[in-house]
């Protein structure tokens, strides 16, 4: 590793560290006074609670941020050296274009495996925490958490139904289970349904549980339900898996999650782009810096500003083509990894022929 290696790479780290901490600044400032404040000040929560709120939250903030700092301190330190001469004297002295851009490179690759394990390693165990202080603390910002919920394929071929449903309490009112075999029907109507979470079980209560023939038509068994064990095994963590936010889970939760749905019936092909989604933005800041060079030799002078105003209007126009194809993917039209990749590769291949099209 030379001394200008050395150089551009110190650069690198200290621009990068700065921006991603100004970016994160921005964002808690910006939400608190906008967003987080009325309803910190409706529910009289302590600020020692909006502060642990905000730093668990503070990885996920530097995860989104990561790419768009990334291509700023391309931008910038590149730029400078541009606009010193230090590139001119560099390649004049036999240094090639790919040589110079090794150290930013370098440094962004290592970024981005950083940048997704720390998001593997703690990033999402602090966002999930951060969604349990704010469902506690700020409850107008969720929507009522009682409302219908219906789960298939259970085990033992159970479906189960409930008309009000409340996921803080694990409890609901009028449910219905009905399993159909091969010689037997079975319905169970509850006044109520609840999870001890001592036990590990699901009961129900004030019901009745009937058995029906299913070619005579004619009732085999009719139990009254005073309080008696549930027929279905699963936990409300498991049954409510597929709905928390996939930021809240590493990517092998998550994929456990999706194949724990389909092998219940439930589509998941838009979880299997959230999925592809967890590696896609982690990559997108070695991406960046494949942008950044060329565009910070192109522009040379303009310092702050200008790195600035191409950082907005490259991310601008990435996120466009990035919610396009993950809305697609979404909804099933493209294969989930090109839905959570097409947009790196397409700037990833317009960062490379720009470079290689750039003056020496």
């Amino acid at each position: 590793m030379t001394t200008l290696d050395r150089y551009l790479m110190g650069q690198t780290v200290g621009v990068l560290v700065k921006t991603l901490l100004t970016f994160a600044g921005l964002f808690v400032l910006v939400d608190y006074l906008t967003d987080l404040r009325p309803d910190a000040a409706a529910h009289n929560v302590p600020w020692t609670v909006v502060a642990q709120y905000y730093l668990y939250f503070s990885p996920h903030i530097l995860f989104e941020a990561a790419p768009l700092a990334m291509l700023v301190a391309g931008l910038l330190v590149l730029g400078k050296a541009a606009e010193h001469n230090e590139v001119t004297a560099a390649l004049a002295g036999g240094i090639s274009l790919y040589r110079l851009a090794w150290a930013p490179v370098l440094v962004a690759a290592g970024f981005a495996l950083l940048s997704f394990g720390l998001e593997e390693g703690f990033g999402a165990r602090a966002i999930a925490e951060a969604e349990r202080l704010e469902r506690n603390y700020f409850g107008q910002r969720r929507d009522d958490p009682r409302g219908s919920q219906s789960w298939v394929n259970l085990e033992g071929g159970w479906t189960c139904h409930i008309m009000k449903y409340n996921r803080l309490a694990n409890t609901g009112e009028d449910a219905v289970l009905h399993r159909i075999g091969s010689d037997a029907v079975e319905q169970i109507l509850a006044d109520r349904i609840f999870w001890d979470e001592g036990e590990g079980r699901w009961y129900l209560e004030d019901g009745r549980w009937v058995v029906f023939d299913a070619e005579l038509n004619a009732i085999l068994e009719d139990h009254r339900i005073t309080q008696r064990p549930a027929p279905i095994q699963e936990s409300p963590q498991a049954l409510f898996a597929i709905a928390e936010p996939p930021e809240t889970k590493r990517a092998a939760e998550l994929a456990e999650d999706i194949r724990w749905a389909e092998g219940r019936g439930i589509p998941t092909h838009s979880l299997w782009v959230d999925y592809h989604v967890k590696f896609s933005r982690p990559a997108l800041s070695f991406v960046m810096i494949w942008l950044a060079i060329p565009f910070a030799l192109r522009l040379r002078r303009g310092g702050l500003a200008i790195s600035f105003g191409a950082s907005i209007v490259i991310a601008i126009v990435y996120l466009l083509v990035f919610s396009v194809s993950t809305a697609f993917g979404h909804v099933g039209q493209i294969p989930p990894v090109v839905a959570a990749w097409l947009a790196n590769v397409l700037f990833f291949a317009v960062g490379i022929a720009l470079f290689s099209r750039t003056p020496t």
